[in-house]
């Protein structure tokens, strides 16, 4: 079995030194050697790796430069060659490069899988080595085309998660989770059991749709910025104008799909993005009753998303504006499901 390896950084690429921890590009090669102790004492057989490497950073350093960067690596990868391809990233923003990746790669014919590490690999605590490891043992066992994450929570079997389905960790853990607890499968002794039969990625009408804009000259301004305001909800909240700049807005709620309908500023805000066609994209609402408070939505022309990961809809949002596209046309995208429709839930994007 042969596998592309894509070495990025973050913690699973990091060496601590002097109370700081920092990327180390050597890092690579203790991680596969690692794999190959426990493999060879599980008597996994050998497994060729390729590996490359884009780039070297903190996750919670990149921007959209370096999402720039991992899809012409990805463009110029021979898929045909290798059984599947494994991308090391930082845990901080996994959520976002591993839906950036989900998006731009539909219709893949070999499993992609994204592993991270919650602390270096020479830390007892880290889950490293094994999410490197159950990434190769899905790539061994299910053999699914699309872009997947392992990981392994403390306590828990270690999960498969679809690419665009993470939601952010919690303040202060490092826990992965899927929107909805809805994971593509887990590991039980060593087998591979999958949750999900209803081959998502195979099975979408709407493959490729973001191939366009993979290294698209257009998009190479060299800042590093998406154009993308974010706006989280909190009591006492004052809303500002947007910055010059901005494309959109991606609007956060409370977990009740709400936001203050009363908030100082909010009108103005309303009346500053319609007069300079900037759309506002409500993400956490539409799941449920709907409270007084969410008719504003309408009053004011925002948008509410079908439910789906938040940080995923920050990174569609971001692919379908950075070719300037209408915002009508940005509206339909934002709501096409990537997916299939998923039972007791509205359709996830």
């Amino acid at each position: 079995m042969k596998i592309l390896l894509i070495f990025t950084g973050g913690t699973i690429g990091s060496t601590e030194s002097g109370g700081f921890i920092s990327p180390d590009g050597e890092k690579v090669y203790k991680l596969v050697n690692m794999y190959r102790k426990r493999a060879e004492k599980n008597k996994d057989g050998n497994v060729l790796f390729d590996i490359i490497k884009p780039y070297q950073e903190l996750s919670e350093n990149i921007n959209c430069n370096n999402l720039k960067l991992l899809a012409c690596c990805l463009k110029n990868v021979q898929a045909d060659k290798y059984n599947g391809i494994i991308i090391t990233h930082g845990t901080d923003t996994i959520q976002y490069t591993s839906a950036f990746t989900g998006y731009i790669m539909q219709g893949l014919n070999i499993p992609v899988v994204f592993v991270s590490s919650n602390y270096v690999l020479e830390d007892a605590r880290s889950n490293g080595v094994d999410n490197f490891y159950y990434a190769v043992e899905f790539i061994r066992q299910e053999n699914k085309g699309g872009v997947f994450v392992s990981y392994c929570n403390s306590g828990s079997s270690p999960k498969i998660h679809y690419a665009t389905r993470l939601i952010m960790h919690q303040a202060y853990s490092d826990a992965l989770y899927s929107v909805f607890g809805m994971y593509y499968g887990y590991f039980d002794d060593g087998k591979f059991i999958c949750r999900d039969k209803n081959d998502l990625y195979l099975n979408s009408k709407d493959k490729n749709v973001f191939q366009e804009y993979i290294c698209n000259s257009s998009t190479a301004d060299g800042s590093g910025l998406s154009g993308i305001m974010v706006i989280h909800p909190y009591p006492g909240i004052k809303y500002m104008l947007p910055l010059s700049g901005t494309k959109a807005v991606l609007h956060y709620t409370y977990h009740s799909g709400t936001v203050c309908s009363k908030a100082e500023g909010l009108n103005e805000f309303a009346d500053y993005t319609r007069a300079n066609k900037i759309p506002v994209f409500i993400t956490g609402a539409g799941n449920g009753a709907d409270y007084e408070s969410m008719k504003c939505y309408r009053e004011l022309g925002f948008y509410v998303l079908a439910p789906a990961s938040p940080e995923a809809m920050y990174i569609k949002l971001w692919l379908c504006t950075i070719n300037n596209k209408s915002i009508n046309k940005i509206a339909g995208i934002m709501n096409t499901p990537i997916a299939a429709d998923i039972v007791n839930t509205n359709i996830l994007p």
